[in-house]
């Protein structure tokens, strides 16, 4: 044979693919990754979110009265059940365990664990906090035009045969 060594080489390359572990993402490597990632901390970061908004619509609710400690020990409870992260766990790796093999989450987990992956953990966050307020910049005219689309339609429909 003239060419041994390329085909071997054909052989190898052509077998890789095949030994990759396609296998369903472990228990284990999905807690790992999303330690890493510190999935934890943007759960807690919405939590904080939501909490602020729920408190606002009870402050507007009690009509500026104070809460009785019976009424503030509720609220609490509520706060405590919402977005909690072991409640939210079980889906998350359900979610990551339909979505990535094992051989992926092998990879993230690697990437994850470099300085650079640690960066990207850190910085993300406000990475996307600036992309979501730049985003409200530029749709802050859309939403005007919208507006002023909707009062159109709202007057054309009051003008409308039929509309009284």
């Amino acid at each position: 044979m003239k060419y041994p060594f390329a085909l071997i080489l054909a052989g190898v390359l052509l077998a890789g693919p095949a030994l990759a572990d396609s296998s369903p993402a472990s228990d284990e490597s999905v807690r790992q990754l999303l330690e890493l990632t510190d999935a934890h901390k943007l759960i807690d970061a919405a939590k904080a979110q939501v909490n602020a908004m729920v408190s606002a619509a009870l402050q507007d609710a009690a009509q500026g009265k104070t809460l009785t400690p019976a009424r503030q020990a509720v609220v609490e409870r509520m706060h405590a059940k919402m977005l909690n992260w072991d409640t939210l766990l079980p889906m998350y790796m359900r979610i990551y365990q339909e979505s990535f093999t094992q051989d992926e989450l092998d990879g993230m987990t690697a990437f994850y664990k470099t300085p650079a992956g640690q960066a990207v953990v850190r910085k993300m966050p406000l990475v996307m906090q600036r992309v979501l307020g730049e985003m409200q910049v530029m749709l802050k005219p859309m939403q005007e035009k919208i507006r002023e689309i909707q009062q159109q339609t709202v007057r054309e429909l009051q003008q409308a045969p039929g509309s009284q």
